[in-house]
């Protein structure tokens, strides 16, 4: 089952998962190997992201890539790449690896998963491990762009798949698969405000694909939130 943190404030959230993006970096480190971070989209990791900037200060041997990706340019308001960008990269010089969204979302998956499969060491069942997945939760239960009931959840010893219908604009996305974010040798997920408060419980409930995040409780996660967005919780997992 997912461990959980709960915080006061969503200041301290994003905290504490800059924190465990740092505590990865530095693991990688001690073990003198080049370090590799999977990231959400979305606007409540950019705290994170700025804090994270300032946590660490050698960027060096560290590879940052995109949890998923909406099929738009990089310079456009809604891609998770530019949201990247403007709150940790442009601050630190960090390398990520921009999806390549010029073409159709199946092209795009395809050729990410070249990358990572290239770049990303691989486990005992083929699929690259990540060394840490930082992921966000919608209020519908997704993850990345892994939607409620999609057909993106049945999908097996593939990297990344083509989304076409996201339930909210652009339509068109790629992500990771389920089986890549439970390989990862950490994880967290990281929601706060009270409209995230009825996915959270979701989750901790158990492995439902009505709430795609709860496909991945029963592994080496974290559900990092503040005291709002668990509200739905038992008093005593609040405490």
């Amino acid at each position: 089952m997912a461990r959980l943190t709960v915080t006061e404030t969503a200041a301290e959230a994003a905290d504490a998962a800059a924190h465990r993006l740092a505590d990865a970096i530095a693991a990688g480190r001690g073990e003198g190997k080049v370090v590799h971070l999977s990231l959400a989209g979305g606007t409540t990791p950019r705290a994170a992201y700025a804090r994270l900037a300032s946590l660490v200060d050698d960027w060096e041997g560290v590879e940052l890539w995109l949890g998923d990706e909406r099929l738009v340019p990089q310079d456009d308001p809604e891609s998770n790449y530019r949201m990247l960008s403007e709150s940790l990269l442009d601050r630190t010089g960090a390398v990520a690896h921009p999806v390549p969204t010029e073409g159709s979302a199946e092209q795009a998956a395809a050729t990410y998963a070249s990358q990572l499969r290239e770049r990303v060491p691989e486990g005992p069942d083929g699929l690259p491990v990540l060394d840490f997945a930082l992921l966000g939760l919608g209020e519908d239960g997704h993850t990345a762009s892994l939607f409620p009931e999609a057909p993106t959840l049945e999908v097996h010893d593939e990297v990344c798949v083509a989304v076409h219908d996201a339930p909210k604009p652009p339509a068109d996305r790629i992500t990771l698969t389920l089986d890549v974010l439970r390989a990862a040798r950490g994880a967290a997920i990281l929601a706060d405000g009270p409209e995230k408060a009825h996915p959270v419980a979701m989750v901790l409930e158990g492995p439902n694909p009505r709430v795609p995040a709860s496909l991945l409780a029963d592994g080496p996660i974290e559900l990092i939130v503040d005291r709002t967005a668990a509200q739905e919780l038992p008093a005593e997992a609040r405490a």
